[in-house]
């Protein structure tokens, strides 16, 4: 069982909230979140990527640091934490993209992987003269699994010559090759993503919410081929007591940054996709804790006294058989530390 920490690279991390004290991501919060982790024996870190926030009272992902050149740094200073950072596909060439990882895999020593993300916030890439259209929406998976085989082919043999619709290769190099395996991860919602999934990813980030574990229990006992392995995201509250918990996170719905959710809602409305992340976005308004309500950017949340939440983390990975967990926090120092001092020792599944 792998434990992660989704670094909270963009501003305020991943809740939207007048409850608790609005912050701008540096590198020094960063790289303590990572030692921390390292300390506490989590695997991995995972940093996202976002090009324009959301604005609103608190100024949500308005500020955001980039992944690759992040995790350059702190993979420099850190020994064991393997790092997964995020390409927005439409931002970079995969040429680059493929010598920037083989790049990391060497500073790192093979601790690097690659979250594929096909982008789903027109506004991100209008602003930057990317946004291909709204057929988009509906091709985006194809274009990714063109991207992938880019990478596949330069991290296999060193150079490419694919010629399609997206693509015009034409004897293209990125040497040196990685030195190690590159993991690749998506967090593929919709049916179509779950497809590239299963084609593409060695690992599936699912959010944590009822339905999608009842659906992880029911395929559990089928004998559908499933090619991926799956981390379950969580926000995790632990207090002293199971209602203080359930307090702060009853505030922060209560608090809610309205505004920069309805400016996050306004974007997950132009995406045709079904089923996928930017639905689930629109229909998070009223949810409570456990569903995943918008204040939580759509995250479920574990709360309550560290016994409770560890129960609730074996209930889960009982039911499941999922291979991990990532995790986000309120505050995260804090929050990785009192994980691992007080909930991992409590776990039946580490």
């Amino acid at each position: 069982m792998k434990f992660g920490v989704f670094l909270p690279n963009g501003s305020n991390g991943y809740v939207l909230t007048e409850a608790l004290k609005p912050y701008v991501p540096s590198y020094e919060h960063q790289k303590a979140i990572a030692l921390e982790a390292e300390k506490q024996g989590l695997s991995f870190a995972l940093p996202m990527i976002k090009f324009k926030g959301f604005g609103g009272a608190t100024g949500y992902w308005d500020h955001c640091l980039e992944p690759f050149t992040l995790i350059g740094a702190l993979s420099a200073v850190t020994q064991t934490l393997q790092f997964i950072p995020t390409v927005a596909l439409l931002a970079l060439h995969p040429a680059y993209t493929a010598r920037m990882i083989a790049t990391l895999s060497n500073i790192s020593n093979g601790r690097i992987g690659l979250n594929v993300v096909t982008g789903w916030n027109s506004a991100e890439y209008s602003q930057m003269g990317l946004w291909p259209g709204k057929g988009f929406y509906d091709a985006r998976y194809d274009y990714a699994a063109e991207y992938m085989a880019v990478l596949k082919d330069l991290w296999r043999t060193g150079r490419c010559n694919r010629k399609s619709k997206y693509w015009d290769l034409d004897d293209c190099h990125c040497l040196p090759q990685p030195e190690h395996p590159i993991p690749i991860v998506s967090a593929g919602q919709s049916p179509a993503g779950i497809e590239f999934c299963n084609e593409y990813a060695d690992q599936r980030f699912v959010f944590g919410h009822p339905d999608v574990l009842d659906e992880l229990e029911q395929q559990r006992g089928t004998s559908a081929q499933i090619n991926y392995g799956t981390y379950v995201l969580m926000h995790l509250i632990v207090e002293e007591t199971d209602k203080k918990a359930k307090r702060i996170g009853d505030e922060i719905i209560k608090k809610a940054d309205t505004a920069a959710i309805s400016n996050m809602m306004s974007s997950a409305q132009l995406d045709t996709n079904r089923g996928g992340t930017s639905e689930k976005t629109v229909l998070s308004l009223g949810k409570s804790l456990e569903e995943g309500n918008s204040a939580f950017n759509i995250i479920p949340v574990a709360h309550g006294s560290a016994k409770t939440v560890a129960m609730k983390l074996d209930e889960i990975a009982e039911r499941t058989g999922v291979d991990g967990f990532m995790f986000s926090w309120n505050d995260f120092e804090s929050g990785i530390r009192t994980f691992g001092q007080e909930v991992l020792p409590r776990m039946s599944c580490s």
